[in-house]
C-alpha cells in the first residue's frame, strides 16, 4: 500500500517521502500523482513511529484517551482524523500490531505525564499550566521564580536556531505623513518613549521587524487614508535568532533527547507561540506582558540576538523582535497610502 507526503504534517517525514521521489496514487488520503511511500518496501517510516508507540502504555481507563486520539492531539506528525490516523498507523507499524493490539484499541497514556518528580525535572515551568505560570509571574514571584526550569528550556532552544546572514533584508513601518520618515526616523523609539510588549519590558530598547511588505502593514494596523513609511532593514552581520513558534512545530524525529522530555513541555510550547504571537490591544493591561517578557528576556541572556514568531495579522508572515537595535540597518524608505481596507469578523 501507499501512503502520501500530504498524509504528514511531520517535515521530517515528509522530507523522507519527498527524497524517494516516487509519484504515484495514496491508498489512504486519496491523493494522485503525488511522491508516494509504499509501505512494504520501506521501513523508514515505520521505525520512526515505533520510537513514539514505545511511550504510551495501555491503561484501560475510561480518563485516558484511544491511541488515535492520543496521536492526533499530542503530536503534529499526521494529517486527518483520528480515525483515518489509526488506519495508517496500524499499517505502517503493521509488524507489531498483532502482538500490541491493545495499544492501538484502549485507552493509553505517557506515564510521564502524571509523574510529578518527572515533570518537576524536565518539565519547562515544572508541570504546571501556562494560565498557572502567567498567574504566578505577574502577582506572587516576578523576576526569580522556581516554577521556570532554566535547565530545561534551555535544551530546546537549539532545537529552534535560525541562523540570517549579513544583509538579510526585513521591513519596518512607521504611520507618517505624506512626506515619510527618513531612513534615521525609522528604528526602535527613544528611551522615553519605549512603552511595554510582548517582547519588551518598558524602557527597553526591542526592533520590531517582519518579514514583507504586506505582513508589516497589517502589524502596524494603519485605517484607510493613512501614509505609511516602510523601511527596509538590513542585517550588519550575521546573527543567530530563536523561532518561538518553531518550538513546539519541531519534529520529535530531529530531538536527540527522550520523547518523554519532548511530550510533557509541547503543550507549553505551543501556549507561548500563541501567546507571543497575539496581536497587542489597546485594553491590554500590562501586566499581560510578562509572563512572555521572563521568557524573551531569559534568550537574550542566553546570547541569542532575537526572537521570531508568527504573526497573526497576515497568514504566512513572520515577525523578528532584535534585542539590539544596531544589528540592522535602515537602507531606504518609501511611502505608501492605505486606500482601502477588509475587515474579517467572527461573532464573540
Amino acid at each position: 500500500m501507499n501512503c502520501c507526503i500530504d498524509c504528514f504534517k511531520d517535515t521530517q517525514i515528509r522530507a523522507i517521502i519527498e527524497r524517494l521521489n516516487k509519484f504515484g496514487n495514496c491508498d489512504f488520503c486519496g491523493s494522485k500523482d503525488i511522491h508516494i511511500y509504499d509501505i512494504n518496501e520501506n521501513r523508514d517510516v515505520s521505525e520512526m513511529l515505533y520510537g513514539i508507540l514505545d511511550i504510551y502504555e495501555v491503561t484501560g481507563t475510561s480518563s485516558d484517551k484511544l491511541l488515535k486520539n492520543a496521536l492526533y492531539e499530542d503530536w503534529d506528525i499526521f494529517n486527518g482524523n483520528p480515525d483515518q490516523i489509526q488506519f495508517l498507523t496500524a499499517t505502517l507499524c503493521s509488524e507489531i500490531y498483532t502482538d500490541n493490539e491493545k495499544l492501538f484499541n484502549d485507552t493509553v497514556n505517557i506515564p510521564q505525564f502524571s509523574d510529578n518528580d518527572f515533570l518537576n525535572r524536565f518539565g519547562v515551568i515544572r508541570g504546571k499550566s501556562w494560565l498557572e505560570f502567567s498567574e504566578s509571574i505577574k502577582h506572587i514571584n516576578r523576576f526569580h521564580s522556581g516554577l521556570f526550569n532554566a535547565d530545561s528550556f534551555t535544551s530546546f532552544l537549539s532545537y529552534t536556531v535560525k541562523h540570517y546572514n549579513k544583509g538579510y533584508k526585513m521591513f519596518r513601518a512607521r504611520i507618517s505623513g505624506k512626506s515619510g520618515f527618513g531612513v534615521n526616523e525609522m528604528g526602535a523609539p527613544p528611551k522615553d518613549k519605549r512603552s511595554s510588549g510582548r517582547i519588551n519590558p518598558e524602557g527597553v530598547g526591542v526592533l520590531y521587524l517582519s518579514s514583507d511588505d504586506s505582513t508589516v502593514l497589517n502589524e502596524v494596523r494603519a485605517t484607510a487614508f493613512d501614509f505609511v513609511t516602510v523601511g527596509t532593514f538590513e542585517a550588519v552581520k550575521d546573527i543567530k535568532v530563536v523561532d518561538l513558534s518553531g518550538i513546539s512545530n519541531t519534529s520529535p524525529f530531529v530531538y536527540t533527547g527522550k520523547l518523554e522530555n519532548y511530550a510533557i513541555n509541547r503543550k507549553v510550547f505551543k501556549d507561548i507561540a500563541f501567546e507571543i504571537a497575539k496581536p497587542l490591544r489597546r485594553s491590554d493591561s500590562i501586566l499581560e506582558y510578562i509572563p512572555t517578557q521572563y521568557i524573551t528576556e531569559f534568550i537574550k541572556s542566553q546570547g541569542y540576538d532575537g526572537v521570531e514568531y508568527a504573526s497573526t495579522m497576515q497568514t504566512g508572515g513572520f515577525n523578528l523582535a532584535v534585542f539590539d537595535e544596531s544589528l540592522f540597518k535602515c537602507v531606504e524608505t518609501k511611502v505608501i497610502e492605505i486606500k482601502k481596507l477588509t475587515y474579517d469578523t467572527i461573532h464573540v
